[in-house]
């Protein structure tokens, strides 16, 4: 299996929503294209060249070292769980370098990203509604 992530923002949404844990949400499509469109960078994971995940950075300006964190599973990563997060690690550490903090949230019943972001360093905050906020410090 060959795993790699690079950047790239040409991707098909509704393939990666269909094989994710967002095909039943009906603004899903809108969603991804939203924080696609927002994105500073975005990198799409794949696997053996099929896409596993798609993830990006949000920042408030072109020169600020904070960026907000977005990412969608396929199945391919539920397939491949530590291929991609060893690679994940990799692709944090060059992040880090252009990027002092990074934000973001996730879902409080989401028990694997929470785990996948403590991995890469996330320091994870107390539940606001139904999500968990997240930091992530680059190593000094």
């Amino acid at each position: 299996m060959i795993v790699k992530i690079v950047q790239d923002d040409r991707v098909d949404i509704l393939d990666v929503i269909k094989r994710s844990g967002h095909a039943h949400q009906p603004n899903a499509e809108r969603s991804l294209s939203s924080f696609m469109m927002s994105s500073s960078e975005t990198w799409v994971g794949y696997a053996d060249d099929e896409v596993a995940c798609v993830c990006g950075l949000i920042a408030p300006t072109m020169l600020s070292d904070r960026a907000y964190l977005w990412l969608i599973t396929t199945d391919l990563v539920d397939e491949h769980p530590f291929l991609f997060i060893r690679h994940s690690q990799l692709w944090m550490d060059e992040v880090q370098k252009r990027y002092a903090l990074i934000s973001g949230d996730v879902a409080v019943g989401n028990r694997r990203a929470q785990r996948w972001l403590k991995w890469l360093g996330a320091d994870l905050g107390f539940p606001i509604d139904h999500k968990i906020p997240f930091q992530i410090r680059a190593k000094a």
